[in-house]
């Protein structure tokens, strides 16, 4: 009986070391932070929100971008950019083709694979003449990742981002009163 309970025991190690690091990272790095509660759940949408974007590759650079612009908090949503990751890219980026697929009506519904869905995906408008080669071939990359992918990214990452924003602001209000208190 005492073997059949030590396999669990380093899953265990395991799942309390990831609470840990969990914890720290939501405490050090989002409740925090010296900000205001909206400047900080602010970042933590853009954060969520770029994280469900196929800009694999760009996120950080686009997140920094979006958050300097909007003068949300740069450092909240840092972790969250990285949810997507070259282990969890394919079945997020699945699930956003096939939600965007489903809410286009686009003509893959029943297709498996977001190849077919490259396929069949009409063509972009070609970017200005002006706008160089590598600007142009960034267009064509773009355009090859297909409407239906780009819909689902933006529905999930709002719906997920605002879900996200409601928790840290009431998370970081919270934290603070019981710091004080």
């Amino acid at each position: 009986m005492g073997d059949a309970a030590t396999p669990a025991a380093p899953a265990e190690a395991l799942v309390r070391r990831l609470a840990r690091r969990v914890r720290e990272v939501v405490v050090r790095r989002i409740l925090d932070v010296d900000d205001t509660p909206h400047r900080i759940a602010l970042g933590v949408f853009l954060g969520t929100l770029v994280a469900w974007t196929p800009t694999l590759g760009l996120q950080l650079v686009l997140y920094v971008a979006l958050a300097t612009v909007l003068r949300a908090n740069k450092v909240s949503g840092l972790p969250l950019v990285f949810v997507t990751n070259p282990v969890t890219a394919a079945p997020c980026y699945w699930l956003c083709w096939r939600l965007g697929a489903l809410l286009t009506g686009g003509a893959v519904v029943a297709e498996a694979s977001p190849a077919a869905a490259i396929e069949t995906t009409p063509p972009l408008p070609p970017p200005p003449e002006a706008a160089g080669p590598w600007w142009h071939e960034l267009w064509q990359s773009l355009a090859l990742v297909g409407a239906d992918l780009w819909v689902g990214s933006l529905v999930i990452g709002v719906l997920t981002g605002a879900v996200a924003y409601l928790l840290t602001h009431r998370g970081v209000t919270a934290w603070r009163r019981r710091k004080v208190a």
